[in-house]
């Protein structure tokens, strides 16, 4: 296991810094925290929180929720304290990246305890690094990291839990080396871990539990079992140190599980007996999906990867100490043993706790998908565990070069979708031409608010002093007195991970807008479809028109005239686009697909020469099929052509109408595209 040194030096086997490279697809998911809106209940807790780090107002949120709707107490105080980052761009992202660093700062701590907290810090970071890339490149729902409040519920769950983990792992050592003021504080670190662990989610929270009991009965074996043969100098003192953890754990527990808040919503969304003994004759069926879709994707060979390079980074043992000993096998054995069971313990009571409740295990893939978080932890620990019972596993983790399981797993992230489609709307311009759009609608929702809000010397709106000044505060309904606002829907087209619908409903008093209109001060708003007629009618009009010339594949198809026009579709500026307005001889196809080239761009996560280089080279061209390098030049716009018809036109938006669009390709096969240059 690498060139033998001294224990007393704290360093294991170094890693070459050259695969310190290896990491640089973590940039594009990085990237993408830099433009991130509020959506789906961020507007509600931007509206609970009087300032950022609210401290009063999130422990006036605990006792609330947990008297009227749920115990997460973790999480109502989290979503209230860093509430107000769902109006400030930079703190959305941090607090969302923040998230995510969490699981890299728990598989740091495992790494520094799996080598007895000898390992080389360089070697544990490089392992905490890629266990984010994992992470980003592995997770079945990432989208959950890139949305506020799910990255404070489904993001921040598994990672608490590791940090648990990784807390149980440091008290078994310090107990192990008869420290007992260290112990002391070892043991503190992992009840406070545990109990913040418990109030994020009922998840982690039986996860939680479940590791302290599983830590509990190792404990227990462990007190009454020598090591090599001799009693060690924590022999018989660790099992009161986990009771007492586990004590606080099951505590937490009972107080997040028993709140009267839990009864009132169950009550609420009362689900019958009948639709209840269905869900659970089904469970079966639901644990087998979503217990083992772990396997179903790159989490087992991200985990595999992980777990040589932590028994790769590991000291080596001293001179004098025996290897692979009969003791050795057996507690490896248990502890492969114990992980797995317990896992299956938990996806099973999950499963049942859903199959009783409104919200079956696989209703959303965000469950599913966090339940993979848990699944890699313990297969990660058997599979660590293993080759201290088999001496063939260490003999080829020693022979395996280190450099050959990252290359295949980068080349396997590469090839994965979370990162491919992330890098491609951070280099085609994707996330920063969504990011204007949405400025544009809040800005203009921010102004509408402000210009109806005419009392200078009004009482608090928001927080703990709203809800006193204003005592039906959180009762939304639609308030004719204030403007109805209404703004531009957004295009069907996902930007992954950070937009993957409309954030705002067609209808003004469906969720989340109510909770929108509250947070900008408007009576009620709602997203509208902007209208093609506007578009045909600016045809007309030479200063708003730029005509196209139309190859002659097109005319054969029935497109006789197309243009490029600038039209205001609606009431306000969010209704302001370019359009492609297409004269048809013949009714168009169902479906047709535009290639829309963006424009060069500072924010794209490409260099300017770079983006310079790919336009002109698709610009030389006439026709494009399967050409690779029109998706990191521009997007592809998927349309039905029946609702943008008008007459024999035919008029389809394409983006904001203060951008100039270099190009425009049109498909009606969706296979060839056609260019259309300027007349």
């Amino acid at each position: 296991m690498g060139r033998p040194i001294p224990p007393a030096s704290g360093a294991g086997r170094r890693f070459n810094p050259l695969r310190w490279l290896l990491l640089a697809p973590l940039l594009p998911f990085v990237y993408a925290f830099g433009f991130l809106f509020p959506r789906g209940d961020d507007f509600d807790e931007v509206t609970r929180a009087m300032f950022l780090f609210d401290l009063p107002g999130g422990l006036y949120e605990i006792g609330r929720e947990w008297l009227t709707w749920s115990g997460r107490y973790t999480y109502h105080f989290l979503a209230v304290f860093l509430g107000k980052a769902g109006e400030l761009r930079p703190a959305y992202g941090l607090v969302c990246a923040a998230v995510a660093a969490l699981y890299g700062l728990a598989v740091y701590g495992l790494a520094r305890e799996s080598g007895g907290g000898l390992m080389a810090r360089r070697d544990a970071a490089l392992c905490a690094c890629l266990a984010v890339l994992a992470l980003f490149c592995c997770h079945q729902n990432l989208q959950t990291f890139y949305m506020l409040t799910d990255a404070l519920t489904m993001g921040l769950q598994p990672a608490l839990a590791f940090c648990f983990l990784w807390a149980l792992c440091r008290l078994w050592r310090v107990r192990a080396i008869a420290r007992p003021a260290a112990a002391r504080r070892a043991r503190r670190a992992a009840i406070a871990a545990g109990v913040l662990a418990v109030g994020v989610y009922e998840h982690s929270a039986a996860a939680v539990v479940l590791c302290a009991g599983a830590a509990c009965l190792l404990a227990w074996r462990a007190d009454r079992e020598p090591e090599n043969g001799k009693l060690s100098p924590g022999t018989g003192r660790r099992l009161p140190d986990f009771l007492k953890v586990g004590a606080w754990c099951l505590g937490a527990l009972l107080f997040s599980f028993l709140a009267p808040g839990n009864f009132y919503r169950k009550a609420v969304r009362h689900v019958s007996p009948d639709v209840q003994w269905r869900q659970l004759c089904a469970a079966w069926d639901e644990w087998l999906r979503s217990a083992f879709w772990f396997f179903d994707g790159l989490w087992p060979w991200a985990v595999l990867t992980l777990v040589f390079l932590l028994w790769r980074a590991r000291p080596s043992r001293p001179p004098d100490e025996p290897e692979n000993t009969a003791c050795d096998r057996k507690k490896a054995l248990w502890l492969a043993i114990t992980a797995i069971a317990a896992y299956l313990l938990l996806s099973g009571g999950l499963t049942i706790l859903h199959a009783l409740s409104d919200v079956t295990i696989s209703s959303s893939n965000k469950l599913p998908a966090g339940l993979s978080l848990y699944a890699a932890c313990a297969f990660g620990f058997a599979l660590h565990a293993l080759p201290e019972a088999s001496g063939t596993a260490r003999r080829l983790i020693r022979r395996l070069p280190v450099w050959l399981p990252l290359l295949a797993l980068a080349t396997a992230f590469c090839l994965g979708g979370n990162l491919g489609q992330t890098l491609v709307n951070a280099v085609n311009g994707n996330m920063a031409i969504l990011a204007e759009t949405l400025s544009q609608r809040y800005g203009y929702l921010t102004a509408l608010g402000a210009a109806a809000d005419g009392e200078t010397d009004a009482p608090p709106r928001f927080g703990l002093l709203g809800e006193i000044h204003r005592p039906d505060a959180r009762k939304r309904r639609v308030d004719p007195a204030l403007p109805q606002a209404v703004v531009q829907e957004l295009p069907p087209a996902p930007v992954f991970p950070i937009h993957m619908g409309e954030a705002l409903p067609g209808e003004a008093e469906v969720w989340p807008n109510l909770w929108a209109a509250w947070m900008y001060g408007v009576g009620s708003v709602r997203s509208a479809r902007p209208e093609p007629a506007a578009a045909v009618r600016n045809v007309r009009d030479a200063a708003m028109r730029t005509a196209l010339t139309v190859p002659p594949a097109l005319r054969k198809s029935g497109v006789s005239a197309a243009w490029r026009v600038r039209a205001r579709s609606g009431p306000n500026i969010t209704f302001d686009d370019a359009w492609l307005v297409l004269r048809a001889d013949a009714p168009l196809p169902e479906n047709i697909e535009i290639l829309r080239l963006n424009p060069p761009d500072w924010r794209r996560l490409a260099p300017l020469p770079v983006q310079e280089w790919l336009l002109t080279r698709l610009l030389k061209r006439e026709h494009l099929q399967d050409e690779p390098g029109a998706r990191l030049a521009g997007e592809a716009l998927f349309f039905q052509s029946a609702p943008w018809r008008v007459a024999d036109f035919y008029a389809f938006p394409l983006g904001p109408a203060a951008k100039s669009w270099p190009g425009l390709f049109l498909s009606l096969d969706r296979a060839t595209f056609f260019r259309l240059p300027d007349a």
